[in-house]
């Protein structure tokens, strides 16, 4: 017992170090102002499939600004923990005579150059959500226009820097691996710290380990900086389809 004693508290003050270490590395951080970016792209598409009887089919897209456009890139920078929330807004006006229906999509999205692929868009939605310490969420007022009516479609994203409770991420093929920062394994409920020595062990774990956030904090946090910093690109890609159609009825 006593020997399982000194372990628990070798373990809890090696967390303490590194979480004082992290603090540290994202303070500089903030205060260098690095520029991480996101990328959103919409393509926007108006659908029409009505015989030669209907008045008009006219639907307009406006970004922020009230600009009409057919295609959007956002760009955000300073995509980093604790960042403000970002939103986007895309207004869809029906100026047509029909009922339509709006539908919006994830066509593909790239993170830190790696593509994702899943079976749907819906998939690709929740996993941008829910599997990251960054969350990215799409919301449209309604999905059916009647005849001249606006909605209103948002794109957000989100860092928080702290949660009210620990929250674990587990690995993904984006994820390579970092001796710097502590794995943890679930086993019965509980998360517990995992040692993995070497970049092999850790290929053959990954699906198995996770990152508390702080840890997922510093992870994206620097790797964003990185990828920017020897590519050029976005940190991560996220590729709409914003379509609006006319209403199949029931």
């Amino acid at each position: 017992m006593e020997n399982q004693t000194s372990e628990e508290k070798i373990v809890a003050l090696r967390k303490a170090l590194l979480k004082r270490k992290y603090f540290s590395i994202f303070l500089a951080l903030f205060t260098l102002g690095v520029n991480i970016f996101a990328w959103f792209v919409f393509t926007t598409t108006a659908r029409l499939e009505l015989d030669a009887t209907v008045a008009s089919w006219d639907v307009q897209f406006r970004d922020n600004s009230g600009e009409e456009m057919q295609s959007f890139v956002v760009d955000i920078t300073k995509m980093k923990p604790g960042m403000d929330d970002y939103t986007k807004t895309i207004m869809i006006n029906n100026r047509s005579d029909v009922e339509a229906e709006f539908i919006y999509e994830i066509t593909s999205f790239e993170l830190l150059g790696y593509s994702i692929q899943m079976s749907d868009s819906s998939a690709m939605i929740n996993y941008l959500r829910n599997n990251y310490p960054f969350s990215v969420q799409l919301n449209a007022s309604k999905d059916v226009l009647s005849a001249s009516e606006e909605i209103q479609f948002d794109v957000s994203l989100t860092w928080p820097y702290e949660s009210a409770t620990e929250i674990y991420y587990k690995q993904d093929d984006v994820y390579e691996y970092d001796s710097s920062l502590p794995y943890y394994r679930l086993s019965g409920g509980i998360y517990s710290i995992y040692n993995v020595p070497n970049a092999s062990t850790y290929e053959s774990m990954k699906s198995r380990l996770y990152f508390a956030k702080d840890d997922a904090d510093t992870y994206f946090g620097m790797k964003c900086h990185e990828y920017e910093e020897d590519t050029g690109r976005a940190c991560l890609i996220i590729n709409l389809k914003l379509l609006v159609q006319q209403k199949n009825e029931s």
